[in-house]
């Protein structure tokens, strides 16, 4: 069985931010991996797009500033905004998949609480991979600021060799729609294949 493969996946698109850092220095976070400074006992409440729809093993890096600290850390996984579910988690509504102003973030979620030695940093990675398109990270600080100093979202999957493409002339969105199946197809292979990895995950 050959080995997987893997590749950085894209999160750095920030649609929405309640925190004392601003957009800005968000974005700058996850797209530059530059450090980010988060006050004593404030609370951040962050959305955050992928390029595309990821099944991705995630990876955060704390470290107290000073003296030891505390981190509360829940990120919660979507496929993208949906309306009011009917029944959670299998009855969904879902629009527009970007809409962030008349869809709300819904979805499995990691919600863990960790301390933070002085001068050591600490690595946070779930055991499996996360399935998602958007992610809304909340995080609190305890009694002593802390900085945020990476995020890594690795795409892992079975080697899928392509060996044809499709364009049709007359169709525009031709190529778009090939390349949304080949990447649906990859998502859903690892050891096994997995019909909607989404949506597994829930069970």
């Amino acid at each position: 069985m050959p080995m997987p493969v893997s590749s950085p996946a894209a999160v750095n698109t920030v649609r929405a931010c309640d925190s004392t850092a601003t957009a800005d220095d968000w974005t700058a976070f996850f797209s530059e991996n530059r450090p980010l400074a988060l006050l004593k006992e404030t609370k951040h409440k962050i959305e955050v797009q992928a390029d595309v729809h990821s099944t991705a093993f995630l990876r955060w890096l704390f470290r107290a500033t000073n003296k030891a600290s505390q981190i509360r850390l829940r990120v919660t996984y979507s496929e993208g905004y949906e309306l009011e579910p009917r029944s959670y988690p299998f009855f969904r509504s879902k629009a527009d998949r970007l809409d962030a102003a008349a869809g709300h973030i819904v979805g499995p979620y990691d919600d863990v609480t960790f301390d933070l030695p002085e001068a050591q940093g600490v690595h946070y990675e779930p055991f499996w991979f996360r399935t998602f398109r958007l992610l809304q990270v909340e995080i609190t600080v305890g009694s002593e600021p802390v900085s945020l100093l990476a995020f890594e979202a690795t795409q892992v999957n079975y080697p899928l060799a392509v060996k044809a493409n499709w364009c049709e002339p007359s169709d525009a969105h031709s190529e778009r729609i090939w390349e949304v199946s080949i990447r649906t197809m990859r998502n859903c292979m690892f050891d096994g294949y997995s019909d909607c990895p989404f949506y597994e995950q829930l069970q």
